[in-house]
């Protein structure tokens, strides 16, 4: 978790492209905002919770009173699966009194977390980025546990309605989608990944590719410019010091994957950070 709290505005909620590393839930308590994914423009009403999974690009717009709760999350993906890339969630869903209940719950117990400003420029940086994920390293675990306790309810309401990107069927295949889900931070190699669950190479990836929807490679791919992306938008570390540390030896193949994957270099995009 990031931040936390609770917003109001008086027209003054328009921001234009923003792409965070990080999910945001709103909980609407009074007036209406606009949010613009793609061509789609998403009305937000009091009563409603809304999910913006992290690197949507998107754009707000108010033009009167607009009050919400809001969550930031910051998912690891290097520990392991993300919960919330394995989803299409519903941009919104009704809210449920104790959904607000553990909202105000959730402020009540970080007011030290809350947004000091609520535009993406002052907060969306790799500054305030680093910042805000050593701040939450740092909290007592037990601290940290209660905190996800309440998250996780509010993401379970909208797993409920979510659908899963993909379902393998095949056992030996969610073996390796496991693999490499935990091993982002290896070299991993796709004759190793069929040899581990007891696969020819050519087997392998076409009973890959039919239950997930794409090759291996370009899993592990998807994956790695995915933690990448989180690295170098809220790690202090160098560009080779991500590329090896995602099992890249070869720094200009990194780059080669990451601009292909993300339009931009990664020198660029963690540019894009420091505005």
């Amino acid at each position: 978790m990031l931040n936390v709290g609770h917003a109001v505005h008086e027209g003054d909620w328009n921001f234009k492209d923003i792409s965070s590393p990080f999910t945001r839930i709103y909980y609407v308590t009074e007036g209406s905002a606009t949010v613009t994914v793609g061509d789609v423009e998403h009305v937000l009403t009091p009563g409603n919770m809304y999910i913006i999974p992290a690197f949507t690009r998107h754009t707000d717009a108010c033009e009167g009173r607009f009050c919400h709760y809001y969550v930031h999350i910051y998912e690891d993906v290097a520990t392991g699966e993300s919960l919330i890339d394995k989803y299409d969630f519903p941009f919104g869903i009704a809210g449920h009194p104790l959904d607000l209940t553990i909202f105000k719950a959730l402020c009540d117990h970080n007011t030290t977390m809350a947004l000091k400003a609520p535009d993406p420029r002052i907060y969306d940086n790799k500054t305030s980025l680093i910042d805000c994920v050593r701040l939450n390293r740092e909290r007592p675990v037990w601290d940290r546990l209660e905190s996800m306790g309440i998250i996780y309810q509010l993401l379970g309401r909208f797993v409920k309605e979510a659908e899963p990107k993909y379902v393998a069927t095949d056992p030996r295949i969610r073996e390796a989608v496991g693999k490499i889900n935990m091993g982002v931070d290896e070299t991993l190699r796709i004759d190793d990944l069929a040899k581990g669950v007891h696969m020819t190479p050519d087997h392998f990836i076409r009973l890959f590719k039919k239950e997930i929807g794409c090759t291996p490679a370009q899993f592990v791919i998807e994956r790695k410019m995915m933690q990448a992306m989180l690295m170098l938008a809220s790690e202090p570390l160098m560009i080779k010091e991500v590329a090896y540390s995602l099992g890249y030896d070869n720094i200009s193949y990194f780059t080669r994957l990451f601009r292909r994957h993300t339009g931009m270099t990664p020198r660029l995009y963690r540019e894009s950070f420091n505005c």
